[in-house]
């Protein structure tokens, strides 16, 4: 049975009481005060509440007694069971109108409460079967097998992970005909176990959420190696490729493969801050690799002068200590770049 909580009773009393100009109770199903507009009275039994919880009916009291205030006092029920009892204090003549207003308010607000903690409670689920299946220490029993299905995954048919990125929080789900998990308050990871679906679903992404990044792995077995490779395919983008949104893990798996072993190693992590809040020598490098090392065009695009981009490259050089025109440590700031994205 559904209990009320002091915290949800006091929230409900504080929203009613800014448009009901009298002081409000909600009682336990004991008729024990654990909300009102008077704090004092928190903790202490309503004699008209458990009065209403015994009769099962509606209670006026009148006057002022010494553990009573007049007031009208009304059942809440839940599938047809008493959970507890709100009370507006005051002259019943002048109260009474306010009664099933009230009543049907607070019903309301529980129902809400309800609903919200549910959804909650699926969302968590739904988040620690998605670490479970990802997860490559996981042995797939029947039981999970079989939860799979009910988010419409089939656990031994091969799989591409789409991974998506926003610039900004996403609260909704982004898509109700593939299964979706929120891997962060700004991504969401999709898999998809049909390949001739994944062009369709990157178009779809791509209109709802044009400012989306967007990383795709290659077909495999498990799950678990789909989000490595999307997620390191996702650093690749969002580090050296300037202005792109897209990018799948077979365009790029040599350099993301040998930048994860990079990343790895402690020496990469104390180099991956070298170029931090340094925004205009990081769109340097990667115009200079989009250009292919072509310098009088890296120059163009980015509307300077040859000698200022130099003296740019010059700068990332003496930061780093790696040369941008030197091709062997070029790659060694290309991982610098891919390993500064979590």
């Amino acid at each position: 049975m559904y209990e009320l909580t002091q915290n949800l009773a006091q929230n409900i009393v504080n929203k009613m009481m800014k448009d009901i100009p009298f002081n409000i109770n909600i009682m336990d199903k004991t008729g024990v005060i654990i909300g009102s507009g008077n704090k004092e009275r928190i903790g202490t039994v309503h004699q008209g509440a458990v009065a209403a919880i015994k009769q099962k009916k509606i209670i006026e009291i009148k006057k002022d007694e010494e553990f009573v205030k007049k007031g009208i006092n009304l059942p809440i029920e839940l599938n047809d069971t008493i959970i507890g009892v709100v009370g507006i204090s005051g002259e019943v003549k002048e109260t009474r109108p306010f009664a099933n207003l009230v009543k049907s308010a607070v019903i309301l607000l529980i129902e809400q409460s309800i609903s919200l903690k549910k959804e909650n409670l699926e969302k968590n689920l739904k988040q620690e079967f998605f670490n479970l299946i990802t997860d490559p220490e996981t042995i797939f029993t029947k039981e999970i097998t079989d939860k799979a299905l009910n988010y419409g995954i089939r656990i031994n048919k091969p799989s591409q992970i789409v991974y998506v990125e926003f610039p900004y929080k996403i609260d909704k789900e982004i898509l109700n005909n593939f299964p979706s998990f929120k891997t962060s308050n700004h991504s969401y990871c999709i898999i998809v176990q049909e390949a001739n679906k994944i062009e369709l679903l990157q178009q779809q992404i791509e209109k709802q959420f044009p400012d989306a990044f967007i990383s795709i792995s290659k077909m495999n077995d498990k799950i678990s190696e789909g989000i490595l490779q999307a997620k390191s395919a996702m650093r690749v983008l969002k580090g050296v490729f300037l202005n792109e949104k897209v990018i799948s893990y077979s365009r790029c798996e040599f350099i993301a493969d040998m930048a994860e072993f990079q990343r790895k190693n402690l020496k990469a992590e104390m180099q991956v801050n070298l170029l931090d809040k340094n925004d205009e020598l990081i769109k340097t490098l990667q115009v200079y690799l989009s250009c292919n090392l072509n310098t009088n065009e890296t120059a163009n695009r980015l509307i300077i002068h040859r000698n200022t981009l130099n003296y740019r490259l010059n700068r990332i050089c003496k930061i780093t200590g790696k040369d941008p025109k030197n091709i062997l440590e070029l790659v060694e700031l290309i991982f610098i770049l891919i390993n500064r994205m979590k």
